[in-house]
């Protein structure tokens, strides 16, 4: 049986102890009159304290003071400048059991709170089943719970009823989530998922693995690839819809956990968890399947034309010295004509002086072949590349389905008609195939003559679609990234309902008239404000002169002593090594705790190995480089244990470099 997870001491602490900080002191534990009329009915300093301490407890954080427990001196100080008696009179006060528990027991009739009970846990853990399908860290639904507690007037639990009531939660989330996402799968569909955990046919991986080996290399093979990827995928039948059933996070939680297991691992799962494990990792891989053969086909697009580019520049640049002996000599030649029209001599004297006439006529056939056209550019390089764009292009049609605004109709049903010429086998499309999609500089190479040219009308609506999508006028059905706009929103469904009841989470007026209205109201308040100031002068930095405004520049503020000062001080400052600064953040924040094992739920046993292991990252260096800069002496992480040579980081501030500008955060130079 595994073993229940736990809360650390740390994390018990934070749930239960009540604040320390001034502001949260004033806010929970403030007396009223009321409060300070029911105290001074207690006899002795020790009771009265003991009493308002008890008082406080049960309200914030919601428990009573245990036995033996003694507060923290903050609070205590707080509350008995209240009372206007000494905080060392609590120490009689926790001598005495029989007090405490009457006190306990009348202050929770009095604030009418309920005794945690079997029927409390029930209530709560059902309340807490839907947070924790959606969210079931362990620190999270303890949290949940304790302020749930406090909403409905229950004293809150023992820690460890604490965390029975998390640990049965959690595990009815993810038996939940698991029914959920395997609920009406046919038997078909069920031995097609068993099936992406055997071997491939003729291979020695696994049907999984070679899923996630998604080929990236810009070339026809690796499109290829990913489409028989993503149709393998298709092939399981799982609809997109079933994917709503529980919370994204919980579906994300799903696929990472598969990804840091191994695949015969997942074939262990029992039935319903497999099951739900691998619809959740085949909805995820299709959709990531499909947003890599786009960027794919984004690139193939963008290599096609920086080769055709690369093609024309390398033929222009092979004519060059034929080209520029033809200028020469055509200047030579200009500059003989028009001396000769000056003279007024014979024209044909001036060219043969310069060249043999048989000469001349040659060299103005040469100028012909040498000349380009008037559309001088890289698209008539196309159709270089037109074989190895078709190797791919067909397939790809026909693997998406692609939606768009109004503006975009023209080319989709463009690529319905590419569709239909690729299934049918005909080289040629019909002469109503729609060209309204071809912008100006294709029109020339797309309907030359007024007639469609095959090649360069897909080159076309390959290139138009591209476009298209980077600008999200056109969007791919199951992309999680090329999607359409609407899918980002709520519903209309849901939007009606929150309307309904009153309760959209925005915080500005919901009917756009009266927003409207009130917006232009305020304007023309603020219109006044303004002018009224102008006219008096009472702008500050600004003047109105002719109906012109002038703004006064922003003038520096920090005096130049000020900024020197910065550098003397930060330079003061001693040099810390990046080891001892994270152990110092380590004991502030206690971020140790937050990092727990996947299965098990504990935190790590060494905080030093955990730490090790975020500086090999956070610095770049690797877990081989660190181990290798480590010593391994045992001694603490301040003195040498995760020290890397040379690691040394220069503060002027914990967080910030206050230094004229440098950067926002500073940095850990490593040499």
């Amino acid at each position: 049986m595994a073993q229940r997870q736990r809360l650390s001491a740390a994390q018990i602490a934070e749930l239960y102890d009540p604040p320390t900080e001034q502001r949260e002191l004033v806010r929970h534990f403030t007396l009223s009159e009321a409060d300070l009329a029911t105290n001074r009915r207690c006899r002795g300093d020790h009771n009265r304290l003991g009493h308002a301490l008890m008082l406080c407890y049960l309200r914030y954080p919601g428990r009573p003071l245990r036995a033996g427990e003694r507060p923290s001196e903050s609070l205590l100080t707080f509350v008995a400048e209240q009372l206007k008696v000494l905080p060392g009179a609590i120490d009689d006060y926790l001598t005495s059991e029989r007090n405490r528990r009457c006190h306990s027991a009348d202050l929770q009739d009095r604030l009418r709170l309920c005794p945690f009970g079997p029927r409390s846990a029930a209530t709560l853990t059902t309340w807490l089943l839907p947070h924790a399908i959606e969210d079931d860290r362990f620190v999270h639904l303890a949290g949940l719970i304790l302020e749930e507690c406090r909403q409905r007037r229950i004293v809150l639990p023992r820690p460890v009823m604490l965390e029975r009531l998390c640990s049965d939660a959690r595990h009815q989330a993810r038996r939940e989530a698991y029914r959920r996402l395997s609920e009406g799968l046919s038997a078909e569909q069920r031995r097609r998922l068993d099936a992406l955990t055997h071997r491939r046919d003729g291979g020695g991986q696994n049907q999984l693995t070679w899923l996630r080996q998604m080929p990236e290399a810009a070339k026809p093979g690796a499109m290829l690839g990913l489409i028989a990827r993503l149709e393998h995928v298709r092939s399981v039948g799982i609809e997109p819809a079933r994917g709503h059933a529980i919370h994204r996070a919980r579906m994300a939680q799903l696929v990472r956990e598969a990804g840091r297991v191994t695949v015969q691992h997942i074939a262990d799962y029992e039935r319903q968890r497999r099951h739900a494990t691998l619809v959740a990792v085949s909805l995820d891989l299709a959709a990531s399947l499909t947003d890599q053969v786009i960027d794919l086909f984004d690139r193939l697009v963008g290599a096609m034309f920086r080769k055709a580019e690369g093609r024309q520049a390398r033929a222009f640049q092979s004519d060059a010295r034929a080209i520029n002996e033809k200028v020469r000599l055509y200047a030579r030649i200009g500059a003989a004509l028009i001396s000769a029209h000056d003279g007024e001599q014979d024209a044909f004297g001036a060219i043969t002086s310069v060249i043999e006439w048989e000469r001349f006529c040659t060299t103005v056939a040469e100028a012909e072949a040498l000349a380009r056209p008037e559309t001088f550019d890289a698209f008539q390089k196309l159709t270089e590349h037109y074989a190895g764009i078709r190797r791919w292009s067909p397939a790809f049609l026909a693997a998406f389905t692609f939606e768009g605004v109004p503006a975009a109709a023209s080319l989709l049903r463009a690529i319905e008609a590419l569709r239909q010429a690729n299934r049918s086998g005909k080289p040629t499309l019909p002469e109503a195939a729609p060209t309204g999609f071809v912008r100006k500089h294709w029109a020339p190479y797309v309907l030359p003559n007024g007639k469609i040219d095959h090649r360069y009308y897909e080159l076309c609506v390959l290139s138009e679609l591209r476009d298209r999508l980077q600008a999200g006028d056109v969007w791919v059905s199951g992309s999680r990234r090329y999607r359409s706009f609407d899918e980002r929103l709520i519903s209309k469904q849901t939007l009606e309902a929150l309307q309904k009841a009153g309760t959209l989470p925005i915080a500005v007026e919901t009917d756009f008239e009266q927003f409207i209205a009130g917006r232009r109201a305020l304007l023309d308040e603020c219109l006044i404000v303004v002018e009224a100031r102008a006219r008096e002068g009472g702008l500050p930095g600004v003047t109105i002169a002719k109906g012109v405004l002038k703004i006064t520049p922003i003038e520096k503020t920090t005096p130049p002593e000020a900024e020197a000062l910065a550098e003397r001080l930060y330079a003061m400052l001693p040099r810390i090594r990046v080891t001892d600064l994270l152990a110092e953040v380590a004991r502030w924040t206690r971020f140790p705790d937050c990092f727990t094992h996947l299965r098990s739920g504990e935190v790590a046993a060494d905080s030093r190995i955990l730490m090790t292991g975020l500086l090999a990252d956070g610095l770049n260096l690797g877990l081989t480089r660190m181990a290798e800069a480590s010593s391994a002496d045992g001694r603490s992480l301040q003195h040498r244990q995760l020290e890397p040579a040379c690691l040394d980081v220069r503060l002027a501030h914990p967080r910030r470099d206050l230094r004229p500008g440098a950067p926002p955060y500073h940095q850990p130079a490593a040499t």
